[in-house]
């Protein structure tokens, strides 16, 4: 395992990291952003799904799917600079290594979606009730994914494994 720390911490990325003094902050507010994109959207997607807020038009709430995308993507290019700056700190941290299962498991769940719910999504009209299978997984959704946030803001509180 050390030689993989070693690999990681002699990496350009890393040292661009550890080496500017504004990386850090700046990646933070970055990963806020995205998780605000991402947790605000999901919260409104899902909570369709689920079958609250019926007089919300639901291809209307899944046009904000985009921005889930957009701060998926800002969150993970964040989360790699936070873990080639400490991939000691990150590996063995258990809070850590329960977030990317979280985050495995939505991305199961999202392919499950987008597998078995998408196509009849679209086919609901707008203020139908969603099938009992969407239900399920946009449950899934806020949970891992609220996970997933409980356990990022965890990370530096819950030790190294």
């Amino acid at each position: 395992m050390q030689n993989y720390f070693e690999w990681i911490l002699s990496t350009a990325l890393s040292s661009w990291v550890l080496g500017n003094e504004w990386v850090w902050p700046i990646a933070e507010t970055f990963h806020f952003f995205g998780l605000s994109l991402l947790i605000g959207s999901l919260l409104l997607i899902d909570m369709r799904m689920i079958g609250w807020f019926k007089q919300i038009n639901i291809r209307a709430v899944h046009a904000l799917l985009p921005l889930v995308f957009v701060g998926f993507t800002i969150n993970m290019m964040t989360g790699v600079l936070f873990y080639f700056g400490d991939p000691e700190r990150y590996t063995v941290n258990i809070a850590f290594q329960m977030k990317m299962l979280l985050i495995i498991l939505a991305g199961l769940n999202a392919l499950l979606y987008y597998w078995k719910i998408d196509s009849v999504m679209h086919n609901c009209g707008p203020h139908d009730d969603t099938p009992a299978l969407a239900k399920v997984v946009g449950a899934a959704s806020l949970i891992f994914w609220f996970g997933v946030l409980m356990l990022g803001r965890l990370i530096p509180y819950l030790g190294t494994g």
